[in-house]
């Protein structure tokens, strides 16, 4: 017993300094913020100095533009988790089943994006979609093409900086695909090879062991790669702020306008604190999936 207690409070004295770093660099701040908020804390000007809840009675009004940019951040958020988890799982289911190994140079191109600054790639984009960008232009050659057959647009489409988010899912989609793929490979790769060959030995398909076999083994390394996705652009702010449009905004821009541009902290510290709340939400949900996928895979 004595033994068991030295090395729990070894252990302890070990977490030590993270648990210091901790509170100082993300405990402080988010108890300053929340006290902000609602009036307690002024670390900057312009905040109330009474206690008020004004803040959040203001936000969850239906007409509050914080709570239009929230369901904008949510709209785009989902497209882009949906799409790039499809994409980067699908590809590795396709390559598991098929038996192919991609050749080194090939994945580290597939993996580029992890290797790559959000901000770099999101000013690529912005090049590449705008209205005089190389996709616009193609797509403007295409429609002259078939323009005797069928009008898909009249004039050139807006693909930046536009209402609808077309940009932020297309960008957010090429740089989450590839923690999809990786994630997929992962959980491919602890299943027991024999579940599939005894599978098509009594002369399943590969659609019947993909369905069968496959996804009920991974189906939570597919959740948490989801919700990694959802999570990384959730909380992302180059990205929206260069590709996106000026309203609708993505909900950490307009937290940046509003206190940053407007000097209104109160909407800003406010919105920050249920921003960070949906967050956590999300980052336990991670959580809990990726735990379900390793004890599964096990």
């Amino acid at each position: 017993m004595l033994g068991i207690e030295r090395v729990s409070w070894f252990n302890l004295i070990l977490l030590l300094p993270l648990t210091i770093f901790l509170i100082v660099m993300v405990g402080y701040p988010l108890v300053i913020a929340i006290l902000s908020s609602i009036g307690l804390a002024h670390p900057v000007p312009g905040l109330p100095d009474y206690f008020t809840i004004e803040g959040y009675q203001s936000f969850f009004n239906l007409e509050n533009p914080a709570l239009k940019a929230l369901w904008f951040t949510f709209w785009v958020t989902t497209i882009t988790a949906i799409l790039s988890t499809i994409s980067g799982i699908g590809l590795a289911l396709y390559l598991k089943l098929r038996d192919i190994e991609l050749p080194v140079i090939l994945s580290f191109i597939l993996k580029l994006p992890l290797f790559t600054p959000y901000l770099v790639i999101a000013f690529i984009f912005w090049v590449l979609l705008y209205p005089a960008g190389y996709v616009v232009n193609i797509m403007m050659f295409f429609q002259q093409v078939i323009a005797e057959y069928l009008v898909l647009f009249e004039k050139k489409p807006v693909l930046v900086n536009d209402q609808f988010g077309i940009a932020i899912i297309l960008c957010a989609t090429w740089m989450r695909f590839p923690y999809a793929f990786i994630i997929a490979q992962g959980q491919l790769a602890m299943i027991d090879p024999s579940y599939e060959e005894a599978a098509r030995n009594l002369g399943a398909s590969r659609f019947t062991v993909l369905w069968k076999i496959f996804m009920p083994l991974i189906k939570f390394g597919l959740l948490s790669a989801a919700l990694l996705n959802f999570l990384a652009l959730f909380i992302s702010f180059s990205i929206p702020f260069v590709l996106g449009a000026s309203w609708p905004q993505f909900l950490s821009v307009f937290i940046y306008v509003n206190a940053k541009d407007r000097g209104d902290w109160l909407t800003g510290y406010t919105t920050a604190v249920v921003y960070l709340v949906i967050a956590f939400a999300i980052g336990l949900c991670y959580t809990r999936a990726l735990a379900r996928s390793q004890t599964n895979g096990n």
